[in-house]
């Protein structure tokens, strides 16, 4: 191909290459400096982000907190701990599989002079129990709780004073309740109880904002506490007579797959007394084994109630 114009000259170089290699080249800056501050911007958004969440979560925490109550948030809140610091169960065994043909009758509210009428019962058929007793009624029947663990019946506590107010006023006021009981069982009969029910079970209408406390306090020193998931009824208000005492019970533990059975043997509950001797008949009968509790038989326990 010549290398002539057509008047005769030399051709010159078109220079088109190399201004459009140019103007690509500033169009490429100009868009990397886009993406570059587009992505600057986006982490600068998900900075702000981030930080508004911790300042979010910073604001809650600081509402949450002012909500505790403040024995919670002090050093004071584990006083208690050094309270009775022999009022502890060691060697605490290992919980054992459920025996699903035992039946666990237990009794609130002992000794009175009911007391008797419901061990005779239990010993003409070869059962056992469990008394949750009160510290209070102990003064005057020591002799009941020397039989109940010579038949071999577990001896438990319930309270002292079974005044709901008093001992769940604080968890310094139940355990001093605890330890009076804990102590005055000892004096009777020479045996440290290692298990207890709350009056008016775990959760009740008394210590809804004390009962997380004292259940930790108390499965911190050792002991077992015992809910019920049958109840004969016997204090719920009606007067029974011991057939139906004996239906509510044998009806009831028909249905649960661990029967823990609340009943009382305070001094008003002849007809209780009374349906012992039918109910161990009926149950064993329907092929169960009424038996004492032990701290190694999984407890029955209330639920919490969670929030909605």
């Amino acid at each position: 191909m010549s290398r002539y114009g057509p008047y005769g000259g030399k051709r010159k170089r078109s220079k088109m290459p190399a201004r459009l290699l140019a103007v690509l080249l500033a169009v490429a800056v100009t868009a990397i400096a886009a993406v570059q501050t587009v992505r600057a911007s986006k982490a600068g958004g998900q900075i702000r982000d981030l930080q508004q969440q911790v300042d979010t979560l910073t604001a809650e925490n600081k509402a949450l907190a002012g909500k505790v109550p403040a024995v919670q948030l002090t050093n004071d809140s584990f006083e208690y701990q050094s309270k009775y610091p022999e009022m502890v169960v060691k060697d605490v065994p290992a919980q054992a599989a459920d025996d699903k043909s035992a039946v666990y009758l237990t009794f609130d509210d002992g000794p009175s002079k009911n007391t008797a009428t419901v061990l005779d019962a239990l010993k003409a058929a070869n059962a056992h129990a469990t008394f949750f007793v009160i510290g209070k009624n102990i003064a005057g029947h020591e002799a009941l709780l020397k039989r109940m663990v010579d038949e071999g019946h577990t001896v438990a506590i319930h309270t002292y004073a079974h005044d709901y107010k008093a001992i769940y006023a604080s968890v310094d006021a139940y355990l001093d309740d605890f330890q009076k009981t804990y102590q005055a069982v000892y004096d009777a009969c020479g045996v440290y109880p290692t298990m207890f029910r709350f009056p008016g079970g775990s959760i009740n209408g008394y210590n809804g904002g004390l009962y997380q406390q004292l259940i930790a306090e108390m499965t911190r020193r050792g002991f077992v506490y015992y809910d019920w998931s049958v109840s004969s009824e016997d204090a719920a208000g009606k007067k029974l007579t011991s057939e139906q005492v004996a239906a509510n019970v044998v009806d009831g533990v028909s249905r649960s797959g661990h029967p823990v059975v609340l009943m009382h043997d305070s001094g008003d509950k002849a007809a209780t007394a009374q349906a012992v001797a039918s109910i161990v008949q009926q149950l064993t009968a329907k092929g169960y084994t009424c038996k004492a509790l032990a701290n190694d038989v999984r407890p029955i326990t209330f639920g919490y109630k969670m929030p909605t």
